[in-house]
C-alpha cells in the first residue's frame, strides 16, 4: 500500500507541475458502521490533496481521523484512522456545479470499546467509492463547497458508509 501511494504521489507531482491543477479539500461528516445487527454513528474529519493528470481525471491521497464515537448496546465504535489513494473523475462545471466519482484503495482502523471487555482495534484494507457534488462560491472562485457520499468495502461483514461536507481549494 505504501509503495503504491509513493508511486501515485510521484506521478501526480510531475503531472501537476505540467497542468497546474492542484487541489486540497477539508471535510467533516458522519458515518454509519454496520456490523451484524448493530449500527454505529461515529464522526470523522477528512483531508485530501490531489492533482489533475488529464482534464477531468486526477489522482489524490486522503486521510481520515475520527473525533466522535458511535454507541450501541454498551459498545463504542470509532473510525480511528483511514488513509488511501484514489482516482478522481470529475465533470465539467455547469452553472458552477460539478459532479465527481472517486475510486481507490483504503486502509482503515476501527476501534471498539466496551465496559465489560478491553479495547479492540481492527485493521481493514479494501476499496473506496465516493460520489459527490461541488458548488463554486461566487465571491471566491477557487473555493468550492463539497458534499460527498463515501463507501469503504473490505470484504468483511462490516459496512462503512459516510456523508461528508466541506470545502475544496483549487490552485489558479
Amino acid at each position: 500500500m505504501r509503495w503504491l501511494l509513493a508511486c501515485v504521489l510521484l506521478t501526480a507531482s510531475y503531472s501537476a507541475l505540467a497542468e497546474g491543477r492542484i487541489y486540497g479539500e477539508v471535510q467533516v461528516g458522519g458515518a454509519i458502521v454496520t456490523h451484524s445487527d448493530l449500527e454505529f454513528y461515529p464522526g470523522f474529519a477528512s483531508i485530501s490533496a490531489g492533482a489533475f493528470v488529464f482534464p477531468g481525471i486526477g489522482v489524490e491521497v486522503f486521510a481520515d481521523r475520527g473525533f466522535l464515537s458511535g454507541e450501541e448496546d454498551n459498545f463504542d465504535l470509532d473510525i480511528d484512522s483511514a488513509y488511501g489513494v484514489g482516482i478522481r473523475f470529475q465533470s465539467p462545471p455547469q452553472r458552477g456545479v460539478q459532479g465527481f466519482i472517486v475510486l481507490g484503495a483504503v486502509e482503515y482502523t476501527l476501534e471498539q470499546n466496551s465496559p465489560t471487555s478491553p479495547r479492540v482495534e481492527g485493521d481493514f484494507t479494501g476499496a473506496r467509492v465516493s460520489v459527490g457534488l461541488m458548488q463554486r462560491l461566487v465571491l471566491f472562485p477557487n473555493l468550492l463547497f463539497t458534499a460527498e457520499y463515501r463507501h469503504y468495502n473490505a470484504d468483511e461483514p462490516l459496512k462503512v458508509d459516510g456523508l461528508l461536507f466541506g470545502f475544496r481549494f483549487n490552485t489558479p
